[in-house]
């Protein structure tokens, strides 16, 4: 019994996510700047167990941080993504067991879109 309870604790996925790989420069223009381990941002839901999170921040035609945080799940980090509230200039999704919030100022759509694009290709996960 004792094995059982064992394997199935394995098998939930209950290892930390490992801090993305994410780009260095992103046509037109972006560079990142600095990338470092960061508490959960405020407006991140609680749910379950707290989220490993870092933060980005990026310059180009304006600036730009992204923010992402791993959880142990995709089934978490799906949760805490549908009760994340909406903001302006700020886009967030979610892939795999990463949720991530972009938020942006002077920056052109197409910029953001770059950015946003480059980030969720350096993701594991679909």
């Amino acid at each position: 019994m004792a094995a059982l309870l064992a394997f199935g604790s394995a098998a939930c996925g209950t290892g930390d996510a490992s801090k993305p790989d994410l780009p260095t420069s992103v046509s037109p223009g972006w560079s990142l700047k600095k990338s470092d381990s960061s508490p959960p941002p405020a407006t991140l839901p609680k749910t379950g167990n707290a989220p490993q999170c870092w933060t980005a921040d990026y310059a180009g035609e304006g600036s730009a941080t992204v923010q992402i945080c791993g959880y142990h799940s995709n089934e978490s980090a799906f949760e805490a993504l549908q009760h994340l509230p909406p903001a302006a200039n700020q886009v967030q999704f979610q892939k795999g067991v990463y949720l991530v919030i972009v938020r942006w100022n002077n920056a052109s759509q197409a910029g953001v879109t770059a950015l946003v694009t480059a980030v969720q290709k350096t993701l594991p996960g679909k």
